[in-house]
């Protein structure tokens, strides 16, 4: 998928939105709405699909993503940890974009992580262990970081550690299906008010 498709970019950045949300609930309270997280962490398993929509089964289950969206380009006062950790995603997605030896290792990875999920048809700890260790390996060697705050008491878990780091792979996951669906920083600037609109539609 390399053409540009507005209402496809959308899709996409709800998909970041979305990931990004779940790890803010799990940083801060422990705990994300459970659907909302196998949505990103299955996206992360189809690699093939016939639309940017497919690979969340439907715009029906971001709709957390489109909101979160949708308050992060039109509220006066937007939440500070989301801009910070979109910003943060958006340019790890740049440097990975251009590592070809990095998507190599990262498509052969997720490849052994699908197996295990098509084996057991579910996410289970087991698989979200897997997939935090591949963002460790890959994402995680970059100089940016996403540097993700809350509480402590949930932080320093390592169940929510490895959910956490595979809700970020998913983030980028989704960000390189934005920049593969024509998305540019630049409609932020220029095209925030039909990316609400159209955030919009799709909840409508």
């Amino acid at each position: 998928m390399t053409h540009y498709n507005f209402s496809d970019s959308v899709i996409a950045l709800a998909g970041i939105c979305q990931a990004i949300s779940c790890v803010k609930d799990i940083s801060k309270d422990g705990q994300a709405d459970q659907v909302d997280v196998e949505v990103m962490l299955e996206s992360l398993l189809i690699t093939e699909s016939d639309s940017t929509e497919s690979i969340y089964n439907s715009h029906k289950y971001l709709t957390t993503g489109l909101n979160i969206l949708i308050d992060l380009l039109s509220g006066p006062k937007t939440d500070a940890d989301l801009s910070r950790y979109l910003v943060s995603v958006l340019s790890l997605q740049k440097r990975f974009s251009n590592d070809s030896n990095m998507q190599k290792v990262m498509a052969s990875r997720i490849t052994q992580a699908k197996r295990m999920y098509e084996y057991q048809e579910k996410i289970d700890q087991d698989l979200i262990e897997q997939l935090a260790h591949i963002y460790k390996d890959t994402i995680s060697t970059y100089p940016t970081k996403v540097q993700v705050t809350g509480n402590s008491q949930y932080l320093q878990q390592a169940a929510n550690q490895s959910k956490i780091r595979a809700l970020l792979l998913s983030a980028i996951r989704s960000a390189v299906l934005w920049h593969q669906v024509g998305g540019k920083k630049r409609h932020f600037l220029f095209s925030k008010a039909k990316i609400i609109d159209t955030a919009k539609a799709f909840l409508a």
